[in-house]
């Protein structure tokens, strides 16, 4: 799999296995699943001992932004996505280079949930060894790397 920018206003993902861009097409429905993971993506900003009022400001007006944002983040991917949705098998992605810190977002998002919804820790995540792909946990592990590896290439690639 290679990222590269293909002009100056769009980045292309091409020389996909059929595996990765199934791992891929899901990306938008596996950042959804916030409840898996709202401690990760939404944390207290003020512990527990903190002022209550802080943490209700929070939830008011600080929370229903992200979420916002998180959303709008989908949609965005889930769009770009759209190709690998109707079955293009291709194994090429064209995403356009303004709606990189959306698919950067939604990556995190995914990532985390995916960390969280499978009691991942760092031992699973330092581990080297190739997960075994019969198991869901193994599944897990792919999943979280491919996502942090995607996010490395974008970052990498922008920089």
């Amino acid at each position: 799999m290679r990222f590269r920018r293909t002009s100056p206003h769009a980045w292309e993902l091409d020389d996909m296995h059929p595996l990765f861009a199934g791992l891929l097409a899901e990306l938008p429905e596996v950042a959804a699943a916030h409840d898996r993971a709202s401690g990760r993506l939404y944390p207290d900003p003020v512990g527990k001992d903190g002022p209550s009022e802080m943490r209700a400001d929070w939830g008011e007006h600080v929370r229903p932004e992200l979420e916002c944002l998180f959303a709008s983040n989908r949609e965005i991917v889930a769009r770009d996505l759209a190709p690998l949705a109707d079955g293009d098998c291709s194994g090429r992605l064209i995403i356009p280079a303004d709606h990189l810190d959306a698919w950067l977002n939604v990556l995190n998002q995914a990532r985390l949930i995916t960390v969280e919804a499978n009691g991942l820790d760092e031992a699973d995540l330092d581990n080297r060894e190739f997960p075994d792909l019969a198991t869901h946990r193994g599944m897990a592990l792919l999943r979280t790397h491919f996502y942090a590896h995607l996010q490395e290439l974008m970052v990498e690639a922008v920089s």
